[in-house]
């Protein structure tokens, strides 16, 4: 019973019955529901009468401690790991190159012996394939992006990483006020390997990183594996990744939708002509950066009749994008091919389930702790970890043993 002592202890003054039961029920409708319909729903099952009605205020202040607490139990747990591993909780880098475990400065030979020729021969093999099926320009031709296709998904860890904003609740509500237009930002992250999924969530993108290389150290996850990040390409992401992870293998994959999403986009501001030109223009630059050829693409792109140039502002843009982007553009064409992600649509699903279908609703504004309370309580839910926090006050902070990817 010391878990329900240690949480009636700072329970408010209205917050007069809390059993495990009614946190079941109120983690079970308030992370589906508003706090409104949720507290009618509570009150009608429990049948509670005028005057002795759950309010809804009370309701959420629960709920915001709750989760609180839960964020705030995964941030000391990813600072002891932390610790204990040699590394800086704040800096997120080695105190010490010596003292990290080998296993995490060198994670090894990514695959040996009659492994390594198998996997050459395939690559080559799909290589060929690809390429008697293309024209020239392309073709696959980028060396190093071959080199750097995993030899399969056991040996990897896949990470995707993602940001998801809400309406932030003012300071202050005065009639007539302005919208600010602020936004409370969650970062959320699906780690996957050997077939097993785990979610994590923060409201700072430096703490997101910092649960992440806890987890990664907690479970091994860079024993032997090459990390694979999958992500939209937003600038802070990749600093974060850069800065966090130098010490061991891993590559930067630039999601395949938001590649073809942003091309589109800054084709359409900065290229004219009629449908059919402005398709073939689309689909010519898009097949050659399916096989990852950025040069290609851009010298096609430069090549193209001033006839065709809208806006000089937007194709510069284009051209730039394209060569700032080149080092996490990979061979589509070949991960397709060889069964390997090209995607970071996981961690879009997990903005659903974690915040998106929750927070996200016409009328909808959220303060930052409440935004990442219910955040971090959608999370142990999907990570089957709902029962262990509340009945026990901590999490297993390793894959579960029946979720799979």
């Amino acid at each position: 019973m010391e878990n329900l002592y240690e949480l009636t202890a700072v329970l408010k003054p209205k917050e007069r019955l809390w059993s495990y039961s009614y946190t079941q029920m109120a983690v079970m409708f308030c992370s589906e529901i508003s706090y409104r319909r949720a507290a009618d729903a509570m009150n009608a099952c429990l049948h509670r009468g005028f005057g002795k009605e759950i309010k809804l205020r009370t309701l959420a202040d629960f709920m915001e401690t709750y989760g609180s607490k839960i964020s705030g139990h995964v941030k000391g747990m990813a600072g002891e790991i932390l610790k204990e591993n040699w590394f800086d909780a704040e800096t997120l880098t080695p105190l010490d190159d010596a003292a990290i475990p080998e296993n995490v400065l060198k994670p090894g030979e990514r695959i040996s012996g009659a492994d390594d020729a198998e996997h050459l021969q395939k690559v080559r093999a799909v290589v060929e394939e690809i390429n008697s099926q293309r024209e020239c320009d392309a073709q696959i031709k980028r060396q190093e992006l071959v080199d750097a296709v995993e030899p399969s998904a056991s040996k990897c860890c896949y990470i995707s990483i993602d940001d998801i904003g809400v309406k932030q609740q003012k300071n202050t509500r005065k009639d007539g006020g302005t919208k600010d237009g602020h936004y409370v930002e969650n970062t959320v992250i699906h780690v996957q390997a050997d077939g097993k999924a785990y979610f994590l969530t923060a409201v700072s993108m430096r703490e997101a990183f910092a649960i992440l290389l806890a987890f990664l150290l907690n479970n091994n996850l860079m024993d032997k594996r090459k990390l694979v990040f999958l992500a939209d390409g937003a600038k802070n992401i990749l600093s974060y990744i850069e800065a966090c992870f130098p010490f061991c293998e891993h590559t930067v994959i630039l999601d395949w939708y938001h590649l073809k999403k942003k091309c589109k986009e800054l084709i359409s501001s900065s290229i004219k002509g009629n449908k059919d030109e402005k398709k073939m223009i689309i689909q010519t630059l898009l097949r050659m950066l399916w096989v990852g050829n950025v040069d290609e693409s851009i010298a096609f792109l430069k090549g193209l009749s001033s006839q065709f140039i809208k806006s000089t502002k937007w194709f510069d843009e284009l051209t730039s994008y394209l060569d700032r982007k080149k080092p996490q553009i990979a061979c589509y064409a070949l991960r397709k091919s060889l069964g390997l992600r090209n995607s970071s649509n996981r961690v879009e699903k997990a903005n659903d389930m974690l915040v998106a279908q929750r927070q996200k609703h016409n009328g909808m504004s959220w303060s930052r702790d409440g935004s990442g309370a219910l955040a971090a309580i959608n999370m142990v839910i999907l990570n089957n970890e709902a029962d262990r926090w509340l009945y026990k006050n901590t999490i297993s902070f390793a894959f579960p043993k029946d979720k799979t990817a």
